[in-house]
């Protein structure tokens, strides 16, 4: 009788051992991920798109038990890794790392593979930050209203700049000329550090940027900050007025944000499980803090929520487009 029930006891231990010792295998099978998952930007490494997406890579590894690999291909302002993420498969294990450039450059760039608004689903908002106009101390203005004096006193002399042409920043700009009827002609430049060193030497007046570019040369007292383009005031860099508080309209629709999309016909339980994983990765802490350091806001939104700013945004973009007529390539 003894011998039985320890035998007995024995096969219930040695049965909950190969439980526990499954239980890994099995959390992991309710993954969709059979291979690893590979994060597609359009930018080259280093970029912010590249930054972020590389931010989300522990967490997401550990939520699909799957390695997460980030695939910088770079080319045609971002459209080369957007075609390719558009004609991946719809099976979870391609990704698409943006930012508001894509939904510009659809509708200035010849080139485009088409709407990402309607070519792409959507999973959430990785971080959001807003752009910062600064001009030239050189210039002599001391804050937008001098500035925007300045420019309507010398119609066409002063020139603003662009990381790009027909980008999300140079859309910012051109609705700003529209919202204020500024007539200030557009530089283009093949990368931020060049218009940063043409703006700090006055050969350009305005730029826009994000303000952990800006920042180190406001402080010093070469650059002025005219305005946030947003509702709430930057907090890196104090006393300076927002778009909002300055009553230009619109200003505060183009922002600086960055995030995750899966292939169009990606399965619901498969966008609902990357949501849930990404969601979880933004909300880490080494996430947040690093996001946070970078001049970025930590979002996470729900997929609703998402589609409906893109929507927004694509509206904005689309009227400055049609409003100027720019068509690049």
């Amino acid at each position: 009788m003894t011998f039985n029930l320890s035998r007995r006891s024995v096969l219930k231990v040695a049965a909950a051992s190969v439980a526990t010792l499954a239980a890994p295998s099995v959390l992991r099978a309710k993954s969709f991920a059979t291979k690893p998952v590979t994060i597609i930007v359009g930018n080259a490494a280093g970029g912010a798109n590249d930054t972020l997406a590389r931010l989300l890579q522990p967490v997401l590894e550990a939520e699909l038990g799957k390695p997460v690999l980030v695939e910088n291909r770079p080319g045609a302002a971002g459209n080369l890794g957007l075609s390719l993420a558009m004609q991946a498969a719809p099976d979870g294990h391609t990704l698409f790392c943006s930012s508001s450039v894509m939904l510009a450059t659809a509708h200035t760039h010849i080139n485009s593979p088409g709407s990402p608004l309607e070519g792409l689903e959507h999973i959430t908002m990785i971080g959001d930050g807003n752009f910062t106009y600064t001009a030239p101390t050189a210039t002599g203005a001391k804050n937008y209203e001098e500035f925007r004096a300045l420019v309507k006193g010398k119609p066409g002399e002063i020139r603003h700049g662009t990381p790009g042409a027909g980008g999300n920043i140079h859309l910012s700009a051109e609705l700003l000329k529209l919202r204020e009827k500024l007539d200030m002609p557009a530089i283009h430049y093949k990368a931020a550090g060049y218009l940063i060193t043409d703006l700090l030497s006055n050969q350009i007046q305005l730029a826009i940027n994000a303000i952990q570019l800006t920042e180190p040369h406001i402080r010093s007292g070469k650059l002025v900050p005219l305005f946030t383009a947003g509702k709430e005031r930057e907090k890196r860099v104090e006393g300076v007025p927002t778009s909002v508080e300055l009553g230009i309209k619109d200003m505060e629709r183009i922002t600086n944000w960055f995030a995750l999309h899966a292939p169009k016909g990606t399965p619901e339980s498969i966008l609902a499980e990357l949501h849930a994983a990404s969601v979880k990765s933004i909300k880490s802490q080494p996430a947040v803090e690093k996001m946070t350091a970078g001049g970025w806001t930590p979002v996470g939104d729900s997929r609703e929520a998402f589609t409906a700013r893109l929507k927004s945004d694509d509206a904005i973009f689309g009227e400055v487009a049609r409003e100027t007529g720019i068509r690049i390539g």
